[in-house]
């Protein structure tokens, strides 16, 4: 039996459609994930390690390069919560006897259950 010719993929597949261009740049939003996270380690070590430490960091955060940064980084981290709240009907459907909740109803939830989350964490940390 003959094998059959597969053309490998293009370099730019992900180009084809939406929904692929979405997957890269989920994908691409962990690597930014990971730069903030080391980051927070610096602010952390930076607190820890006394005040002229902790100003020194305050001035590279003022660096208009690192509010673009962290510009970036939000909205790679909301576009990633975002996906990921779209994927939950998917990944865990809910039936009630042999009713299925519906997509709608568990994505509104999803969101909900963060906002009142982000209202306490908030409420915690302001007041």
């Amino acid at each position: 039996m003959p094998k059959v010719y597969r053309r490998p993929p293009s370099n730019t597949w992900y180009l084809r459609s939406w929904p692929y261009r979405i997957f890269m740049l989920r994908e691409l939003s962990a690597v930014f994930a990971a730069i903030y996270f080391v980051l927070f380690l610096l602010l952390v070590t930076a607190v820890r390690d006394g005040e002229g430490s902790f100003d020194d960091y305050l001035d590279v955060l003022k660096n208009p390069a690192a509010v673009v940064f962290h510009a970036v980084a939000l909205a790679f981290a909301l576009l990633h919560t975002v996906t990921w709240f779209q994927a939950v009907p998917k990944a865990m459907p809910i039936k009630l006897g042999e009713y299925r909740v519906p997509d709608v109803a568990m994505i509104g939830g999803v969101y909900a259950a963060w906002a009142i989350i982000s209202l306490v964490v908030a409420i915690v940390f302001l007041v």
